[in-house]
This record gives structure tokens, C-alpha cells and sequence, in this order.
């Protein structure tokens, strides 16, 4: 796994910050996430940073340790093995106060502050005065970072985790932090760290019992799959940690309800900072499907996905396949009916429409087009 996606202020100005690699382990059950974070960081001089953590909900924040990532890792390595044996993050302004600090904790190296933001219009100056009370210099927010901030807080984010440690040239792994908060909606901040340097690879081990269906965020196909999701138990969970354990049982009337498999992910996710315009979304809501329905001879059918890019740039190539057309169909839960000529499914990327006047099922044909992986139809 790898660190969490948070924006980071230097103490001292124009000092470079960088996060090699990001660790995180997220476990959501479709009403709460816990999200635990350990962060490898080094700078081009060594100074104290202020990251930027930016959340949906009031967190609770504790202390973890990075042996619940190794332990949750360990299922991942089994699976691993099992299937090589088979075939196959105050103010003084009394009348309109910009934040509200709900909590102070120190986590060993981490100096912690949760803010709830209450005025848009001087959260900004809180924390650029927030960094002079505790910097020897007077450092600044960066206009994109500010812009970052600003984006969060318009989408209803009114919670910030701030998070004070030091750094040097030499990269360090610090305390995993546990963060658990209220959300409809499988999160991990990425568009946070646009402000910092370089390529990171965030490694994302994910638990849940929930069905991930509607990518809100970032697209699907920038998730690496690094291997099968395995399905754990819930004496499988409380061994990686309790506090997940419990995140999968639900108290009703004395009654307690049971989550019986739990999916372990482990998603990968490689890019430069800059280029993360938008967070990790996931959410379980069927209705997210209808947004893309065709109806064919009278009846509606979901699940299909146009390609984002067509028309393609000039340097994409026609091609042609030939083959006998056959029509192809999805599962009950989520049909649609298309006709295919070599496994791909014909569909017109232009008007995000199945190809549905084809008459020529059984015959052999020859076909001119673009081919996308990404511009497939898919089955859930």
C-alpha cells in the first residue's frame, strides 16, 4: 500500500515537496470509510510542513499503526500465491470567524488539528496565519493550492484535517494516522496534491461489502487492478483490525447484523500530482447505471460506456475487422444487447448509441472503425 493524498505547505518558501509513494488502506461500508494513511515525504531542504487533508464529514482521528496495511497485505500475498498454484487533515475574527477547531491531538511526530470551515472568505488567511504563529518565516498558501481549497470547500468539503511535521532531504515514513468519517461514498482525496512535485504511485488496499459501481471521480480505467480481489471473513478483519471489524457490523434493536464476505482491493494508481484534476469516487447506487441506458426494440437496457475521446486525434488509425456477426449479451442483473463481429461489440461512439439497425446477424462482413479497450461495452 502507500501514503495519503494531502496538500503540503512548507514552512519555508519555494522548499520542494515530494511524495514518492503514497500507502492507504480504506475501508468503507457504504455509510462510513476508515481511511488510514502513512505518508512517505523528503523535501529539497529540510523544513516543517503543514498537509492539507480534506474531508466530507467531522473525522475521528486516532492513532494506527502500519502493521494493519501489512496484515491486510498478507491476504493479498496469499491470494497471490494460491493463484500461481492453480491453472490459471482559530480564528480572530469574532463576528465572522473563518474555522472552527473541533480537535487538537498530537500522534507522535504529527501535530493534528481538525477545522471546520466557516467562512470561505477568510479560511485562507486562517491558515496563512496559522503557519506564521508557528513558522520562523512567513510562509504562503500557493494560488493553486488555494484554488484546491477553495474547489473542496464549493463541493460541500467543510472539514480539514491540518497536519504539522517535519521533513528533510531524506525520504521518511511517518506514523500511520486513522481517520474515520461519515460518507456515502467510497473517498480518497487525490486533487489535494496537485500543489506538490513529481510522479507518485498510490497503492490503495480497499475493504468493503459493498458493490462499487459508479466512478464519480477519477476514471475507472486510471484504477489498476494489481491482483484478484480476494473475499475475506469477518474473523479475517478483526485480525487486520478491530476498529474495520467493527465498521462491518451493524447494531439494530439489540440486533447485531453481519457483513459475511468482505472484498480485499489492491488498486494502484501512477501518475504525476499535477495531473489529478478530481478525487477517488465510488459509489454502490444501481440508479447511477440508468444514466447510460439504450433502448433496443422497446426495451431499456444499462451498462454501456461511449468513449470519452472520439472523435480521436488525427494520429489514431482506422482499422477494419471482418468476421461473422453475432449478438452478444450482458448479465440479467444488467442486459444489453449488441452485435459483435470478433468479440467487439459494435457501437456508435458519436451518438452513445449501440449500433441497433444492424440486419445482418449470421453473415460475414467487414467492418471500418476505431477499437478501445476503454470504449468497450462492460459487464458488471
Amino acid at each position: 500500500a502507500a501514503s495519503a493524498d494531502r496538500g503540503s505547505i512548507p514552512y519555508i518558501p519555494e522548499v520542494r515537496i515530494f511524495e514518492p509513494s503514497q500507502d492507504a488502506l480504506i475501508a468503507w461500508n457504504g455509510e462510513e470509510e476508515i481511511l488510514i494513511l502513512s505518508t512517505e515525504l523528503y523535501a529539497s531542504e529540510a523544513t516543517k510542513i503543514l498537509q492539507v487533508l480534506p474531508l466530507p464529514a467531522e473525522p475521528e482521528v486516532k492513532k494506527s499503526s502500519r502493521d494493519v496495511l501489512r496484515r491486510a497485505n498478507e491476504f493479498v500475498i496469499q491470494k497471490f500465491f494460491d493463484n500461481l498454484r492453480q491453472p490459471v487533515f482559530r480564528s480572530d475574527i469574532s463576528k465572522t470567524p473563518a474555522a472552527e477547531i473541533k480537535e487538537e491531538v498530537v500522534i507522535g511526530s504529527h501535530d493534528i488539528l481538525v477545522v471546520k470551515v466557516l467562512n470561505q472568505d477568510y479560511f485562507v488567511s486562517w491558515v496563512n496565519n496559522h503557519l506564521e504563529e508557528k513558522g520562523e518565516k512567513t510562509p504562503q498558501i500557493s494560488d493553486s493550492l488555494k484554488s484546491t481549497i477553495n474547489n473542496y470547500i464549493n463541493r460541500g468539503y467543510n472539514y480539514f484535517v491540518f497536519d504539522t511535521i517535519e521533513v528533510s532531504p531524506n525520504p521518511e515514513i511517518n506514523e500511520a494516522i486513522s481517520y474515520k468519517f461519515k460518507t456515502d461514498e467510497l473517498y480518497y482525496p487525490l486533487e489535494i496534491t496537485k500543489s506538490d512535485h513529481g510522479v507518485s504511485e498510490i497503492s490503495l488496499l480497499v475493504l468493503t461489502n459493498q458493490n462499487l459501481i459508479n466512478y464519480g471521480g477519477i476514471a475507472k480505467n486510471r484504477v489498476n487492478e494489481k491482483n484478484p480481489t480476494v473475499e475475506l471473513n469477518l474473523f479475517d478483519v478483526e485480525y487486520i483490525s478491530s476498529d474495520i471489524h467493527d465498521l462491518f457490523i451493524k447494531k439494530n434493536d439489540d440486533l447485531l447484523t453481519y457483513s459475511s464476505t468482505i472484498q480485499l482491493l489492491n488498486w494502484s494508481i501512477k501518475d504525476d500530482l499535477a495531473n489529478f484534476n478530481s478525487d477517488l469516487l465510488v459509489d454502490s447506487k444501481l440508479e447511477g447505471l440508468l444514466k447510460n441506458e439504450v433502448i433496443y426494440q422497446g426495451t431499456t437496457f444499462i451498462d454501456f460506456q461511449a468513449e470519452a475521446n472520439y472523435p480521436y486525434p488525427s494520429e489514431k488509425e482506422m482499422e477494419s475487422i471482418s468476421g461473422v456477426v453475432e449478438m452478444r449479451m450482458g448479465s440479467r442483473m444488467h442486459p444489453w444487447l449488441a452485435p459483435s463481429i470478433n468479440g467487439k461489440a459494435l457501437f456508435n461512439a458519436h451518438t452513445n448509441r449501440i449500433v441497433n439497425n444492424f440486419d445482418a446477424e449470421g453473415e460475414k462482413i467487414t467492418v471500418k472503425g476505431y477499437s478501445s479497450k476503454d470504449g468497450q461495452i462492460t459487464m458488471r
